[in-house]
């Protein structure tokens, strides 16, 4: 069973049962629909780029899409504390152009602020029932300004050739960076050295961009989608198919004409299949990767 196009298929069918029973203004069961695509989508990318495994989507995840976000995002942070700490014992290795430019303690204080906001998010899970149109509207110009943007970028990349003064510097700066070892093997440090005098590393690094490039170019605009569909349907997985005895509301009352959410379904139907069929596409993309590999 390969799960990643399991998902997909499953995704695709729901979001179909959404598209009918919103037609038929079947409006609560189109919104719960909605949501498993959405939810089927997101675990599949998850899975896809190895965000998290086949284990981790019942147990940490549920239908708490935004659950992969976070635990992506903690799992990022872990890297970098580890990284900084290994880099603590190499302070020669710690002062290279590279790591400077890396800047750790930013990077750490970016992924704080993203946790922050994650767990607002889910804090006012509940107020997302009633998301407005501008919230929503606001979404959706993103996404659409983003893949503006990448469009842009694929036809510069197309077209990318590295210069000799940018690979001259290239040779440099991986020299300097290798420059650590000298001190503890300069046996090596001369041998990797040599190496990279008599390798043409221009067509590598015009190949490692190009495929790194596309791959991105799918993946920034596909995790916006995604994560911001995931993010309009956080609060729907339940409250669709159930009466609230606490507070006495019903599904039936709450999933009307009015709601915010079902004014723009189809609006977020479009952006769904847009991110449905990039899906695949990354998915395939993967498999040859993966293939490639093993």
């Amino acid at each position: 069973m390969n799960m990643n196009t399991d998902l997909l298929d499953i995704a695709k069918m729901d979001l179909h049962a959404s598209e009918v029973l919103y037609e038929n203004e079947l409006y609560p069961q189109a919104i719960f629909y909605f949501q498993q695509s959405v939810e089927k989508a997101n675990k599949a990318f998850a899975l896809i780029t190895n965000q998290l495994e086949e284990k981790d989507l019942l147990k940490e995840v549920g239908h708490q899409t935004v659950n992969i976000y976070e635990k992506s995002i903690r799992i990022q942070k872990n890297r970098y504390e580890q990284l900084n700490e290994k880099l603590g014992n190499i302070p020669e290795f710690k002062s290279t152009k590279i790591i400077e430019n890396l800047n750790i303690s930013k990077t750490l204080r970016q992924i704080d602020g993203y946790l922050s906001q994650i767990k607002k998010i889910k804090e006012r899970q509940e107020e997302l029932i009633y998301i407005s149109k501008r919230e929503i509207r606001q979404f959706l110009k993103d996404i659409a300004s983003t893949k503006r943007d990448i469009e842009k970028d694929k036809r510069k990349i197309s077209r990318f050739k590295i210069t000799e003064k940018t690979l001259n510097k290239t040779k440099r700066e991986i020299i300097d960076q290798l420059g650590f070892l000298s001190k503890y093997d300069p046996a090596q440090f001369e041998e990797a050295k040599k190496n990279l005098e008599s390798t043409d590393i221009r067509l590598l690094v015009e190949k490692l961009i190009k495929n790194q490039s596309e791959l991105l170019i799918i993946i920034i605009p596909l995790s916006m989608s995604l994560y911001y569909l995931a993010i309009i349907t956080l609060p729907h997985a339940s409250i669709t198919r159930y009466p609230n005895p606490k507070n006495g509301q019903s599904p039936l009352n709450i999933y009307t004409k009015k709601l915010p959410i079902v004014k723009m379904l189809h609006e977020l139907f479009e952006v769904h299949k847009s991110a449905l069929n990039e899906l695949k596409l990354l998915n395939k993309k993967f498999e040859v990767i993966n293939a490639g590999i093993h």
